[in-house]
Parts: C-alpha cells; structure tokens; sequence
C-alpha cells in the first residue's frame, strides 16, 4: 500500500485521503514492526511483544517531531493534528492485529 501510494504521488496522482493521510496511517505498523522484529531477533524470543507504554510513545515522539518541532524549523513542512489521529489510528491497528507473540 505505501509504495502504491508513493508511485501514484511520483505520477502526480493525488487521490484524497490516501494523499494526505495514508502515508501517515502506515507509518507506525511499518516503524513498530520493524522493531518488533528487531527484538525477537535480537532477544532470541518470538514472544516478545512491544509494550503498550512503548508503542504510545513512538505516537508522541512522531507527533512531536514531525508535527511541531519539523514545522517549527522548515516552512514547508505544515503541522496537521489529523496526521497525528493516524499516527494513533496506525498504532491501534498495530497493536491489536500484529503485536502478538507467534506460536
């Protein structure tokens, strides 16, 4: 989904929402699952699990970066609460479908 976005962005094919907001949606299930899959290799546990406190921070920290510090410093770039609610939307979707330990 998020190349497909991306190549339809390359051709200047603007579909809203997916324009505005997909990149957004996918961004924490792709970042979360990368580090989860960075733990369990690491830790050797395929149980392992992010813990929500953790997940709930990645929220803040993108939140903060993107929509308030990268604003503040570079003019193109434009604060939008809505990317924030998918930043959220993709950490629930995150947590209930793909953190779960594997059997």
């Amino acid at each position: 989904m998020f190349f497909l976005n991306q190549a339809l962005e390359l051709a200047d094919v603007s579909v809203w929402p997916l324009h505005a907001y997909l990149d957004d949606l996918l961004c924490m299930p792709i970042v979360l699952t990368i580090a989860l899959a960075a733990e369990r290799v690491y830790f050797q546990n395929p149980q392992y699990v992010i813990p929500l406190h953790y997940i709930i921070g990645a929220v803040v920290a993108f939140g903060a970066f993107f929509e308030l510090l990268l604003p503040f410093i570079y003019t193109k770039h434009i604060a939008d609460i809505a990317d924030v609610v998918a930043y959220a939307a993709g950490a629930a979707i995150f947590q209930l479908t793909i953190n779960k330990p594997t059997h």
